[in-house]
């Protein structure tokens, strides 16, 4: 039988920040330790038999220690499945922390946040399935430590579109949260056959196509007679590349000139064949 302390409660355990076991009471260093050994235990067995096919029975059982001592450290099942998830997540927007702080303008923003995200389904295909298949559909989800990991992952590409709408470089009306949850939906819809062994995916390939397909929907501008400043952003890029064929051009015709021999070099060559000439 389920222990009485093992119901679930409203309260939200603190953010695990570190990625590391967060077990409840005092985080001593032996504690820890069993903690993390049945972190360990229940991440495999959710991966072999999902969420709802996992017992923390078989998890003690793996870690050698009896079912109440796991609640001492995890009182729900979903405490544990929570602190798996947070292992993905934390060193995930950690990585997206170093790396988007270098990354300038919003077209290689959004492929880096695009190309990182398809990367997950890829390296981590076994938790991607339980955060799709078992933690989102979920009616708790909203309410959890993972939704709020969730939202900080995904802020990233808030901060791109706000930050471009900012600089013009695109349509001020763009709706945000509509667009992340059609690149973030739409990723997981292009990724949901790999999940489950139905063919790979070219992370580069598909990472270039989806950002050019959202990037088309917010530079183009409604058309009218006054430029809008996407239109304006597109016509000096355009004026900028025909500047620099234009320099090309000038270059390859003064080196044309400097190696041609001049008309008056030319001339006397003319008058000197002539006069050989019986």
């Amino acid at each position: 039988m389920t222990p009485a302390n093992t119901k679930s409660s409203n309260k939200q355990r603190p953010l695990n920040l570190e990625g590391i076991a967060n077990p409840a009471g005092k985080h001593t260093p032996r504690r820890m330790r069993r903690a993390q050994e049945i972190l360990d235990a229940a991440r495999d067995i959710f991966l072999e038999k999902g969420f709802g096919g996992a017992s923390v029975g078989e998890i003690a059982a793996k870690v050698g220690v009896v079912e109440g001592l796991v609640y001492a450290y995890y009182p729900t099942k979903r405490d544990l499945l929570n602190d798996v998830l947070c292992g993905m997540y934390v060193p995930l927007i950690r990585d997206l922390q170093d790396s988007f702080s270098r990354i300038q303008g919003v077209r290689s923003r959004l492929r880096f946040l695009i190309w990182r995200h398809l990367r997950v389904y890829v390296e981590e295909p076994g938790l991607s399935r339980l955060v799709l298949h078992e933690v989102r559909t979920g009616p708790e989800y909203f309410k959890s430590v993972l939704h709020d990991l969730h939202v900080r992952y995904t802020a990233f590409l808030v901060r791109t579109i706000e930050e471009a709408i900012q600089q013009g470089e695109i349509r001020a009306d763009t709706d945000i949260e509509l667009l992340r949850s059609m690149v973030y939906g739409g990723i997981e819809h292009r990724m949901w056959g790999t999940l489950f062994g139905r063919g790979a995916v070219d992370i580069e390939s598909t990472a270039d196509h989806y950002t050019q397909i959202v990037l088309a929907s917010l530079l183009t501008a409604p058309r009218t007679s006054t430029p809008t400043q996407g239109q304006s952003s597109d016509m000096v890029q355009l004026l900028l590349e025909a500047r620099e064929r234009l320099d090309r051009m000038a270059q390859l015709v003064a080196t044309e000139l400097h190696t041609a021999p001049s008309p008056s070099t030319a001339s006397q060559a003319r008058g000197q064949r002539s006069k050989r000439t019986p």
